[in-house]
């Protein structure tokens, strides 16, 4: 049996948050609810995965200053439980999520993006800033 569960790998990534809440929240709550709780500087994260993503995410929008970039994490908020986001990247006012999954099978999803353990290895954590970057320059020109 393997005890690598995806509560374990989130965490690995993003780190723990802890907060608490009563009821549903919309969207647009969520997203204001883990700004407001954020327990780390979402222009520098702390965990290493998180901030490797969150620099190459920066070099590939080509940013000087990477503080126009934010890296939210929404583990165990709202965001997480009512709309399937485990973190966010804010640039410009746009927004793109990411669910971390271990299921490789996943098919459903709401986030715009899923990412796997091996996503974040090696070529495939550039590959995700890739696909980042592309999504934000996309939407910047109205594509998306």
């Amino acid at each position: 049996m393997n005890a690598y569960t995806g509560r374990l790998f989130e965490e690995e990534v993003l780190g723990e948050i802890h907060v608490s809440w009563n009821g549903y929240m919309t969207y647009r709550d969520s997203v204001k609810y883990v700004k407001e709780h954020q327990e780390w500087d979402p222009t520098d994260p702390d965990t290493d995965k998180a901030n490797d993503l969150h620099a190459l995410v920066a070099i590939d929008l080509d940013l000087e200053d990477f503080d126009e970039l934010k890296l939210y994490n929404a583990l165990n908020t709202p965001m997480d439980y009512f709309h399937g986001v485990d973190c966010f990247f804010e640039f410009h006012g746009e927004i793109v999520t990411i669910d971390l999954t271990i299921n490789p099978e996943k098919i459903f999803y709401k986030a715009d993006l899923v990412v796997h353990p091996d996503d974040l290895e090696e070529e495939g954590i550039k590959n995700i800033a890739y696909l980042i970057s592309h999504i934000f320059q996309k939407r910047d020109k109205g594509g998306i």
